[in-house]
């Protein structure tokens, strides 16, 4: 087997410095990951093929970051490859899983987002045990896609689908998505045989121009939208409140119409997200939806944002960019918790 091994950064990639403070050091890192890997693993085959395209905590993380990310993976030889591990850093997670299931939608091999609790040298870290768990899914022929493997704190692995992933909440130690399951559980699955759909991203590795700013807001009481900044902005994507709402109180600077004017006349797309496309059931959001607000469908925010950022990199823009966020997420929905054959 052979998998690229590309370390970005993150508490899995930590050590622990002086004044107590963890800082980020990819090459320490391969070397406790790979060495404690071998050691409980004295007969495995498996090559890494390593890369460190980033050295950087994933809170200090930037589109400019991302961008080098997806060439490093688009610079890859996938057809050598069985898949692919990324070391990334918890508090960004979500993000990065979402950005990448759009980017690599359709990618053949599995990719597999690792993190850890504790850095790697650390007796109580998780970091171990899910960079063993990405091996071994791997080996065992995971399909295609963007995934994340976590241990919780009840001591369960679980398997994440990419595009579902929620953040990781305050002063947890778990991550969860809608449909997660143990990893013990995708292993013993009945083997199921899926056609491979792209074997070249060439596409990454020729991303030329600017990285576009893609505003994301958060709705809050008391956001004020006449104050909030859109120069630069390539498009906006608002969240919503758990019953797909957002204020839409006419004429008022915290009413978000106010937000979807400006974007109108400055010819920003202004996306509402999660929100249903065809069915409001509050009289707030059919409002928001009338006034212009883009309606992204049975998506989780950071993967709407990911969704919309991917494909303006990728050149979108008008009814294309939309159009191409919508069908991102249409595609993504056939992976499937087996093994292919």
């Amino acid at each position: 087997m052979r998998i690229a091994l590309i370390l970005t950064g993150g508490t899995i990639c930590s050590r622990t410095v002086s004044d107590g403070t963890r800082r980020s050091d990819v090459s320490n890192a391969l070397t406790i990951l790979e060495a404690h890997y071998r050691n409980a693993h004295p007969y495995s085959s498996v090559e890494f093929d390593v890369q460190m395209p980033l050295n950087a905590l994933s809170e200090d993380l930037t589109p400019d970051d991302w961008t080098a990310l997806l060439k490093t993976v688009g610079a890859l030889e996938l057809s050598a490859l069985d898949g692919i591990i990324i070391a990334h850093g918890t508090d960004t997670l979500e993000q990065t899983a979402a950005m990448l299931s759009a980017a690599l939608c359709g990618i053949h091999i599995p990719v597999l987002l690792i993190s850890a609790i504790e850095p790697p040298d650390d007796p109580h870290t998780n970091g171990h045990a899910n960079f063993e768990a990405a091996v071994k899914l791997i080996c065992k022929r995971l399909c295609g896609g963007v995934w994340a493997v976590y241990e919780n704190s009840d001591g369960v692995m679980y398997l994440h689908r990419g595009f579902e992933l929620e953040p990781c909440a305050h002063e947890s130690r778990s991550f969860f998505s809608s449909t997660m399951q143990p990893v013990s559980a995708v292993l013993e699955a009945e083997p199921m045989h899926k056609k491979s759909t792209c074997n070249s991203l060439q596409m990454l590795c020729e991303i030329s121009g600017e990285t576009p700013e893609v505003l994301l807001i958060r709705p809050y009481n008391g956001l004020r939208y006449d104050r909030v900044p859109l120069d630069g902005a390539a498009a906006v994507v608002h969240g919503t409140y758990h019953s797909e709402t957002a204020n839409s109180v006419r004429f008022s600077p915290y009413g978000m119409q106010t937000l979807i004017d400006r974007c109108r006349a400055a010819e920003i797309p202004c996306y509402l997200a999660p929100c249903r496309v065809a069915e409001q059931s509050y009289g707030s959001g059919f409002d928001l939806v009338q006034e212009g607000a883009i309606p992204l469908e049975g998506m989780t925010l950071p993967f709407a944002y990911g969704a919309v950022w991917v494909s303006r990199l990728l050149g979108c823009t008008g009814e294309l960019l939309t159009a191409r966020a919508r069908q991102l997420r249409q595609s993504l929905e056939s992976q499937s918790f087996r093994c292919c054959i």
